[in-house]
């Protein structure tokens, strides 16, 4: 995976399709490995796999993937599910995104998630030109397909 790879700044990314599937192989890879690690600290600590597994899933898996977007993003501009879909993130100007906007960005995934499946998000993004959701916006950012 290329550090900030080469965006295509006139072909903005959609809504539903690439963005989510990158955001539901994200999710997954975070989610196994926070489960993974779940298990074995309650095996280690707690003499409780499950246990851990359980308590890591409430607590691990949103802290866990919001860490991996923004340190992903923020050095790479895309995350592996960004990466196999073939899309990234650059600020609005089209230069690489930045720690500050990757973080930004992903703060505001709590709003863009309201009241329940991203459905602030998925309406900013149908309704701005450059399908921005509150994130990118609050972040002056967009997400386009990469050039390669």
């Amino acid at each position: 995976m290329d550090r900030c790879p080469t965006p295509d700044v006139d072909e903005y990314a959609g809504v539903l399709d690439r963005r989510l599937e990158a955001l539901f192989l994200d999710g997954f890879v975070v989610g196994l490995a926070v489960l993974a690690l779940g298990y074995v600290a309650g095996m280690l600590f707690a003499d409780s796999g499950l246990g851990g597994a359980i308590l890591a899933s409430w607590f691990g898996v949103p802290l866990g993937l919001f860490a991996y977007q923004v340190g992903m993003e923020g050095y790479y501009g895309q995350t592996l599910g960004k990466y196999l879909r073939g899309i990234v993130v650059v600020s609005s100007d089209g230069s690489d995104l930045t720690w500050g906007k990757a973080l930004i960005r992903n703060l505001l995934r709590v709003v863009d998630a309201f009241p329940a499946f991203y459905l602030v998000g998925i309406v900013s993004a149908y309704l701005t030109d450059d399908h921005q959701r509150v994130g990118d916006l609050a972040g002056q950012t967009v997400v386009v397909y990469t050039a390669d």
